[in-house]
């Protein structure tokens, strides 16, 4: 049986990702994190909003841990109750903590059944799951307020403080110039990863490197492991893609594909979504394809990763615009950016520059950043994701025909999971712009 949410409309994760969340949750906020399998956690029942929650240092309860379970959407609302944790008593067993002024509080610990359960799935079982909760704490978190939302560390990063840029265009310039500008500084400053707030391997400096450097949702899962791991699911997505781009139609297998297909690409990227049904699927897929922005199709960083999966076999063909992932992290990394060398160059309004790329909401590392120009809302709009497609594709061109004044590339080529190297692409750009933005 899974884990329902009753505030969340009936949501529901399996009983392996909620242990695996618990396990995390201890790793993360528990001053005892290897007791994760006996050890106490309140439960924290309240009906604050998440952002409440978290300023009270509450992070570390059964009630934030549920909400970050649940979709955005679901996220100010409580969660979890004692009928809840009466409903689940065979994975989860209410017990009672004490407090410094020696006062009780609820808490909740697994049962036995749950700790045996655990222990007997495989190793590769348990990581999978372990990098699903892992996702929930790093990928961009949302909620139904403006309030900030800060599970990991949060600093404030002054965008050129630094790292000044090696080229400023003029402020006539053209935008094709100051993206010029703006992958030259990427290539030229240097990028230093983070985890549990400790740096994370060493700096380097070049899109090559900082491509090699990346990993998700931990260090272990480096950039071949993650490859690996998303892989399978860019073969589906591209597959139930070609058959709509074809004008074919999904049999029922290929729905339930579909489907599943959805629900894993929003776990491994720590973005559960509601509504995740054939149809809504299908006008996601479909509206990538057609780079159709006045549609109504879902739209915000997890439908954005399954437009960009979707459309991720279109790189290279000519007319056609693979769909760039345009969550927090990408759009950070892009427009604190711009909006540097924008100023910098003495640009004090963006006008019809840049026109449609716009902000999404993101909380944790170095967000939200500080920017000098207006720069619009980009959240929940095809408009901005086509114009933000438009734009990282511009940055692969010029990743893959500058050259020097020998003739040589003028930026080196893009490794490969294999091993071996080929041209940039904007699934490759987008993993070095969303480590960046972080």
């Amino acid at each position: 049986m899974n884990i329902s949410f009753k505030q969340a409309e009936g949501f529901s994760v399996t009983p392996t990702m909620f242990i695996a969340g618990w396990k995390v949750w201890f790793k993360r906020f528990s001053d005892h994190p290897t007791q994760w399998k006996y050890a106490k956690m309140p439960l924290g029942e309240s009906s604050d909003t998440l952002s409440a929650l978290i300023r009270r240092k509450q992070r570390f309860s059964v009630e934030v841990l549920a909400r970050m379970m649940v979709p955005w959407a679901y996220r100010n609302s409580s969660q979890v109750s004692l009928e809840f944790v009466e409903t689940y008593s065979e994975w989860l067993e209410l017990t009672s903590l004490s407090e410094n002024d020696e006062t009780s509080i609820d808490a909740v610990c697994l049962s036995d059944k749950a700790v045996k359960y655990w222990d007997s799935l495989a190793f590769v079982v348990q990581d999978d799951f372990m990098n699903y909760a892992e996702a929930r704490v790093q990928a961009d978190i949302e909620a139904p307020s403006s309030d900030p939302v800060v599970l990991d560390d949060q600093g404030i990063e002054l965008i050129g403080e630094d790292t000044y840029p090696p080229y400023v265009p003029d402020a006539d310039a053209s935008d094709e110039e100051f993206i010029r500008a703006l992958v030259q500084w990427i290539d030229d400053a240097p990028y230093q990863a983070y985890y549990l707030k400790q740096p994370s391997g060493d700096a380097v400096a070049g899109w090559d490197n900082r491509l090699s450097a990346f990993f998700w949702p931990k260090p272990r899962i480096g950039y071949t492991l993650y490859q690996a791991m998303i892989d399978p699911l860019y073969y589906r997505a591209t597959e139930l893609a070609k058959t709509v781009d074809a004008g074919g139609s999904w049999d029922k297998e290929w729905g339930e594909m579909a489907v599943k297909t959805a629900i894993e690409l929003f776990d491994v990227s720590g973005t559960p979504q509601k509504g995740v049904t054939l149809d809504n699927v299908h006008k996601v897929i479909q509206t990538a394809l057609a780079e159709d922005f006045d549609s109504s199709a879902k739209m915000n960083s997890g439908w954005s990763f399954l437009a960009s999966a979707a459309t991720s076999y279109l790189d290279g063909e000519e007319g056609r615009l693979p769909m760039v992932w345009w969550c927090s992290r990408v759009a950070s990394s892009i427009i604190s950016r711009l909006d540097f060398l924008l100023a910098e160059a003495g640009v004090e309004s963006l006008d019809k520059r840049f026109p449609d790329i716009g902000t999404v909401p993101g909380y944790g590392g170095t967000r939200p950043r500080q920017y000098t120009l207006g720069w619009p809302e980009g959240y929940r709009s095809w408009k901005t994701q086509i114009a933000a497609s438009n734009l990282v594709q511009e940055m692969v061109k010029v990743l893959n025909s500058e050259r020097d004044k020998n003739g040589n590339r003028l930026y080196s080529r893009m490794p490969l999971a294999n091993g071996s190297h080929g041209d940039w692409t904007v699934q490759g750009v987008q993993t070095v712009l969303f480590a960046d933005g972080y």
